[in-house]
């Protein structure tokens, strides 16, 4: 039997973990609005990340305040991201971040990368169609156009590899913190910052 979708979200709004469900839902919000995501789905999504149960979706518009209709589509947008698990009545956060990004960007992120690839073949294609070897112009348009699109065939194959968690991933992780420890500014090389352990 599913649990009834009513009553206050625990914890009680003021106390110290609710100040920390605060803090991590505005976190979530400022990152969704910086990927062009709503705020909402990211505040819903601090929300259920540091809810120590399932929530109804009651619970969640009065936890945020919420109208019906935006927590109905946040919702639904956010189980269709992968970000949330649907249980009955109630929902429950996807707590493997890895999971959550690489499936957003396989959705979103492959579908530009795809039609970028597709448009500038399209275009490569006319230009050699028409190619004018005398023509300096053509030919540089013709050269941008050709680097575009090996720039996108490239960015699709990293997406693969990042999503998929190919050997590639593991590497561009590495690179990505060795980067992360280098020093902050010339003034100062004995100052770091390092990600992770």
């Amino acid at each position: 039997m599913n649990a009834p979708d009513h009553g206050p979200a625990d914890p009680t709004p003021g106390a110290p973990l609710a100040a920390i469900q605060d803090a991590v839902a505005d976190l979530f919000a400022d990152i969704a609005a910086f990927w062009g995501f709503p705020r909402s789905q990211g505040r819903v999504y601090g929300l259920l990340l540091t809810s120590p149960t399932p929530l109804g979706q009651r619970q969640i518009r009065e936890r945020l305040g919420l109208s019906q209709g935006c927590a109905s589509m946040t919702l639904a947008s956010l189980v269709r991201w992968g970000a949330l698990e649907r249980r009955g009545r109630t929902y429950v956060a996807q707590t493997d971040l890895w999971k959550v990004i690489t499936r957003v960007l396989d959705q979103r992120e492959r579908a530009q990368v795809t039609s970028a690839i597709a448009r500038l073949s399209g275009a490569v294609a006319d230009l050699e169609a028409a190619a004018n070897p005398t023509d300096p112009a053509h030919l540089l348009i013709l050269a941008r156009a050709r680097r575009l699109l090996d720039f996108f065939r490239l960015g699709g194959a990293f997406l693969d590899a990042f999503v998929a968690r190919h050997p590639l991933a593991g590497l561009l992780d590495t690179i990505a913190r060795r980067a992360a420890r280098l020093p902050r500014s010339h003034d100062d090389p004995t100052r770091h910052v390092r990600i992770g352990a």
